[in-house]
This record gives C-alpha cells, structure tokens and sequence, in this order.
C-alpha cells in the first residue's frame, strides 16, 4: 500500500491536569470508509512508534510502517473491510522525523510564537484517547469495530474500552496492561528520565539503549552477539577499556535511534505511561474493568521482560469475573517484548481470529 500523512488540529483539548491545548498530530488511513461508517479500526502505536503503521510512503521506501504484516488486503486487520486509521501521540518522540507530527515542547505554542519547553502541560494516555476521539468525530466516525495496539498502544486500546465504551466492539492490547507495571515505571520509564535530565545530550542515548536493551531478551542478545569481543576492541577480560560486541552494538543502535528524539519528549511520553491506569478516576481498576462493553483481547509474550504474561490472565480473569468477555492469548517467543513488532506475523492469526468471532468463551 502507498500512503500519505494527513493533519488533523483542534481549537481545544481538555487534559486531565485541568488545562486545555490546541493540538496538531499527523495520522494515516487505510482502506476505505463504508457509507455508514461503521468499519473503523484505530490503531495506537508503541512508546517510540508513530501513525506510520502500514504501507510506504513512496514504491522505494526502504520499510513499510511498523505494522504492516497486519493491516493490509487480507491481512488480519483487512484494509477490504475495515477502514485503518493510525494517529501520532502528543510529545511523540519522533518530532525531529519530519514525517511525525505532533505537539508538544519542541512545537511552537502560537500564542507566544515560541516551543513550548517545560510550559507545556503534563498529559496523560487518557488525553491521547480524548485527541483520537475528536479526530475521529470530524471524519464522521461514531463506532470502532476495535482499536488495537502494542505496548503503549495497548494502554490507549484499554483506555479507549473504558473511557468511550460504547464506542468499541473489541479491544486488542498486545504486550501491554491495564495500569504500568511498578518495574516498567522504574526500569524503564524513570530510569529513561533520570538519565536525560542529569544529561540531555548524552542521556538520549542512554534512554535509547535501555529503551532497546529492555525490549529484547537475554535469549535474543546472546543468540546474536554471545560473549564475541567488539570489532577493534580490547578484550574485556585483558583491558579495563575493553567491551564484548552486545555492549557496542546495542549502543551504535542507541545512537541511531536518539538521532530522531527529543529530550523533553521522551520525559513527557514516559511520565504519561508511568501515569496509565485504567482505574484512575473510575474508582479503581475492578469498577473500570466493569466498564468495558468491548470484548478484549490480550497478546502477552512469554520472554517479555516488561510485561508479565500473568498479569494479562489476571486482567482477563478479572474482565470475566464480572460477565464481560476476554480472552488471552499468549505468543511463545524468545525474543522479548519487541517480539509484537519485529514477530507481528504472528499475531495476524489470534487477531483475525477474533475479529470474525461474535461471541468469545
């Protein structure tokens, strides 16, 4: 599929921290919307993803968006019977990508002609849902077959099932949870921030390799790299300098992916996920679990190292205890929780699957 980004700006969104902004974010389509606009599926992108979740923008692009083993003609999220919308977040980390648009510090507030820097205000994933439903209203959307994502964006497809649940026939969250994981929140999330701002500089690229490192799996590193040396090193072992191959590979990857990422916000985006809880403001998480009307989906990874696979079950027995319908279904794989990405072929069956089924057991 070829694609174009298309804009989207609102005079007013309200966030939780009690103030409003105006907000411009980039998104994309797929397929085509019926004249009864019921066959909208949203997609939601992970903490370093963006809208480009499927197709190219041009026939030489080296890649195809994030997802596109999954949206397209036949595929599990079918572009000839679904309408796909994928939308960029607020403080997407990919604003240097001219590509990616969104709002946040490094964008110019218009009422002072300057970025906003630390002036602009704390968001939060609820606020991202409250953007992707005005952005759906003015295209005329009033329904969601499902709103599906992994990661982060299972956060958002979680949200969406609570915040607007008779908007949403089913909701997919792959390696994701309904409220952030203690160590996600620590390891990854404050971990990230801490290092950024002791450093800005140097400490973007240390988010990057522990964004990257944490993603992956023991399994996954030492099947690549072992206990190899790193091309024109020392050995480890013989100088204090020295550094085995996982350790400069991981962080030529860091470097690369910094290149494209904004300090303020990587800060903003991880203090939206540490915030993520579905319970929030619905009197916890049994009441929103209660909700939900949609019929939810969990796709854990069983090598994840950020989401535990028992805490989908738990979640979905938690769904079912109160009459709603959910299932989980774990991937076996040994290559962690970037395994919803670099794997997604494998998550095309369970997906199609439950997209075609009316009723789940």
């Amino acid at each position: 599929m070829l694609v174009q980004k298309h804009l989207f700006n609102t005079p007013k969104l309200d966030l939780d921290i009690g103030q409003s902004i105006r907000a411009t974010v980039g998104y994309e389509t797929y397929g085509q919307l019926s004249p009864a606009r019921d066959n909208a599926i949203l997609i939601c992108h992970y903490f370093s993803g963006t809208s480009h979740a499927a197709g190219r923008y041009h026939p030489d692009d080296a890649e195809p968006g994030w997802w596109d083993a999954l949206v397209g003609p036949g595929k599990a999220f079918d572009t000839n019977r679904y309408f796909v919308i994928a939308i960029d977040t607020l403080c997407n980390l990919n604003v240097r990508n001219p590509l990616v648009i969104t709002t946040g510090p490094a964008t110019v507030d218009l009422a002072t002609g300057l970025p906003y820097g630390d002036q602009f205000p704390q968001v939060t994933i609820r606020d991202n849902v409250r953007l992707q439903h005005q952005l759906l209203a003015s295209l005329g959307i009033e329904s969601l077959v499902a709103v599906a994502g992994p990661s982060m964006g299972g956060f958002q497809a979680l949200e969406w099932a609570v915040t607007y649940p008779h908007m949403v026939g089913k909701a997919i969250a792959a390696v994701s949870a309904p409220i952030c994981p203690p160590v996600f929140a620590l390891a990854y999330c404050q971990a990230c921030m801490d290092a950024i701002v002791a450093d800005p500089v140097n400490g973007l690229v240390r988010a990057a390799r522990l964004m990257t490192t944490l993603a992956r799996s023991d399994t996954w590193i030492t099947g690549i790299w072992g206990r190899k040396t790193a091309a024109g090193s020392a050995h480890p072992w013989a100088d204090r300098e020295g550094r085995f191959a996982f350790q400069s590979e991981m962080e030529t990857v860091a470097r690369q992916r910094a290149q494209l990422f904004d300090a303020n916000h990587f800060i903003y985006t991880a203090r939206a996920c540490i915030l993520h809880d579905i319970g929030y403001g619905n009197r916890g998480i049994e009441v929103a679990a209660q909700k939900i009307q949609a019929a939810v989906l969990m796709l854990p990874v069983t090598s994840d190292l950020i989401f535990a696979p028992e805490a989908s079950q738990s979640f979905v027995e938690l769904i079912k205890s109160h009459g709603g319908l959910a299932e989980v279904f774990p991937i076996a794989s040994p290559n962690g929780h970037l395994a919803a990405i670099t794997e997604a072929g494998r998550l095309a069956e369970p997906i199609a699957r439950f997209l075609s089924r009316g009723e789940l057991h």
